[in-house]
């Protein structure tokens, strides 16, 4: 168990080690999330299934974007490490969650406006210190169990503020240049297996601000 925290801890000095010329920007985000029986492949359509425990998470990230294209695609890359506290509702002892993931970023301009959303796809690592009690009972009607160390992968859609006129006045003269509004899955799973002894996994689905500076 040590030597797979001490392997994520490592992973999360890496990933926020920039590049000695990497000039990005730097993110903080704060997140609700609940959890959820929706598949992932449905939830990126808004599709919600709330699970019989309703536990939740909140969570802070901090980010650093290490380079504004991906194979000369307009796709901004960030390296990631975040913190979450997990209430279990009662029916185990809450938890506590470290995430460390590389991101894609992609601005979209929305159909005829001149508005865009930014959206976003995280893959890493996920270790917790209580298995949530949702992943517990997914794994338990298979005969198995979960690991505390587990692949991590999140999607978001954010609205970034500064797009609208009347909120300009919030980026003025301050060390903030940018605040968004998103919708956020955190989604842990063994990924076929790989991570434990059968496939499975958990989402939560919430919403979160996130400023860069």
């Amino acid at each position: 168990m040590y030597c797979r925290l001490f392997t994520a801890v490592a992973l999360a000095a890496a990933l926020l080690s920039p590049p000695v010329h990497a000039e990005g920007e730097k993110t903080l985000r704060v997140h609700w999330n609940k959890s959820s029986e929706t598949d992932l492949a449905t939830v990126v359509i808004g599709d919600y299934d709330a699970s019989p425990e309703s536990n939740y998470l909140i969570g802070a990230t901090y980010g650093y974007q290490y380079s504004d294209t991906l194979f000369s695609w307009p796709i901004e890359m960030t390296a990631n490490v975040g913190v979450q506290y997990l209430d279990e509702r009662g029916y185990q002892q809450d938890g506590y969650g470290l995430t460390t993931f590389i991101k894609a970023h992609y601005r979209w301009e929305l159909p005829w406006t001149d508005k865009q959303v930014r959206l976003g796809l995280g893959e890493g690592l996920s270790y917790v210190s209580r298995i949530p009690v949702s992943e517990v009972r997914d794994f338990a009607k298979k005969g198995a169990e979960s690991e505390k160390l587990m692949n991590y992968l999140e999607w978001t859609i954010d609205l970034p503020l500064r797009q609208f006129e009347p909120l300009h006045g919030l980026f003025q003269g301050g060390v903030i240049e940018e605040m968004s509004l998103g919708f956020l899955v955190w989604h842990r799973s063994s990924v076929f297996g790989l991570f434990s002894e059968t496939g499975g996994g958990v989402n939560f689905m919430g919403f979160s601000f996130e400023a860069q500076f």
